[in-house]
Parts: structure tokens; sequence; C-alpha cells
């Protein structure tokens, strides 16, 4: 995630502002919102309910909240780089053993809350170098390539960039990609477009969590790469209260799968009668 998060105490949870910022600034209650010029930034505001999400991840469970997106609809968030050094551990030596046996030479992950797994992921499987994929421009990549992202956290679409630089890491390399979530599936697929646009081959994608199965759309064939350390559905506001969606669950999509089988199967056999 390429933006900055403001914090607002509200009640028994918080409002959480997106920014264009590249450095956090934290509003407290009784502090008046200042430097309005602020504003024209915003481009998003989640409420972050009092509920929490028990995720399973790499056979261990972890607490998320749960952050209202709109009316209708919230998600647990994972922020990795506050879940500690232990859950570094924990989740880069999972990934490093399910990718090991595919050798990987190099591997890829993106900005911000993918470059801690890109690293923790790289020293378990030995690899000094590892190639990180901006989403904010910086002065060094004035000639960068770029692939669209469009995230579940972000109203406006937003840009991967890989430096022309890091090219030669990875042409005609095996390449290993990694994230904290994949959603949507945008990011990871600009991701694997990046490697691809630079001669790289890319061997695998690991995740540490899948939410819902809308990535699976996004990444056609490519879904095969992904291998994740758990899951976690999306949620439904009723009054007032987040509930798992069950089309987000883990077993929904096989679910959905064996009933459109079974369906042209039944379809199937009408039709020779």
């Amino acid at each position: 995630m390429a933006t900055s998060v403001l914090k607002k105490r509200k009640r028994s949870g918080r409002i959480l502002m997106f920014v264009k910022s590249p450095l956090p600034v934290v509003y407290r209650a009784g502090r008046p919102l200042e430097r309005l010029l602020w504003e024209k930034w915003i481009t998003s505001m989640y409420f972050e309910t009092s509920q929490s999400h028990e995720a399973e991840i790499a056979g261990e469970t972890f607490s998320l909240p749960i952050i209202q997106l709109s009316d209708r609809r919230a998600i647990a968030l994972l922020m990795v780089i506050e879940m500690g050094v232990r859950f570094g551990d924990v989740v880069g030596d999972a990934l490093a053993e399910r990718f090991a046996e595919l050798k990987p030479d190099i591997v890829v992950g993106s900005a911000t809350l993918g470059i801690p797994l890109a690293i923790e992921v790289s020293r378990r499987l030995g690899i000094d170098q590892y190639v990180i994929l901006q989403k904010s421009p910086k002065f060094h990549l004035a000639d960068a390539m770029v692939e669209e992202v469009r995230s579940i956290t972000a109203n406006a679409s937003q840009r991967l960039l890989l430096d022309r630089r890091s090219i030669g890491l990875l042409q005609g390399r095996r390449v290993l990609v990694v994230d904290d979530v994949v959603a949507t599936g945008s990011s990871m697929a600009a991701a694997i477009r990046l490697v691809r646009r630079a001669g790289g081959e890319t061997v695998g994608a690991g995740a540490i969590l899948t939410e819902g199965h809308a990535w699976r759309k996004a990444l056609g064939e490519d879904a095969e790469l992904i291998v994740s350390l758990g899951h976690i559905p999306q949620f439904d506001i009723v009054d007032g209260v987040p509930i798992p969606d069950p089309s987000t669950e883990k077993d929904a999509w096989t679910d959905q799968r064996i009933f459109l089988t079974r369906s042209r199967q039944a379809g199937r056999k009408t039709s020779a009668a």
C-alpha cells in the first residue's frame, strides 16, 4: 500500500484516511484538523469497527481489525509493518518452505507492505538481492516501466513502477513474486506483467493471505501460480455489523465450481435425452 494513514479516534473505532503523503500524520480526539490543505489530497475515508476477524496464517491464528469501506462493505485489514518481528519470521519461513523446490533466482515484492515480505523470503531462500516495485514516483524512476493497478483500499487507480536498472536482475531469471494480500488481483497481475516485460520467468506467486475470489478472474491462468498462507473473506454490513460474505469464504470458489460442473453435466444429459 503506497498511501499513508491518518487516524482519528471516534467512539469505539477509528476513521482511517488514506492520503497521498509519504509520512503518516496522527490526529487524536480533541485535536482539530489543522492545515485544511490536506483535504484536497484525501482519497478515501474508512471506519475501523470494534469487531475483529480471527485469521489463520501458516497454522497460527492472528486477530485482524475489520475496516468498513462503505455503508455496505468491510474488510479485515492486515498491516504487516505493525505485526511484529515474530510475524515476519512465521510468514517468511512458511513461504520460503513452500517455494524452495522451485529454486527461484530472485524475489520481487511491491511497495509498501510487500517490502518486508520480500526481504524475509529472500533471506530464507539464501538470495542476497531482491527487487521492489514502487507505487509512488521517485526521482530515479522517471524512465520506469509502468503498469496500472486498482487496489481494494484505493478509490483512484495507482501505478506499479519497475526501475529499469533492475531489469538485469530479472532478465532470464526464475522469479518469485510476493505480496501481503491478494484481493482484486490487480497488484499481483501488474507485478507479473512487469516481470515478464523485463524478461523474467515468474515461477511462483506467494501471498500471506488471499481475500475473496475476485483475484482469480483478474489473474486468469496465472491464478494457478498463487500460494497463500491463509484466506480471509470480505464482509457485508448488516444493521451496522460486519458479517462474512459467504461467496468470499475460502471454500466458496470450490463449491461454485462443483455446482457449475454438475449443472453443465445435467444440461448435457438433458440435451442427449
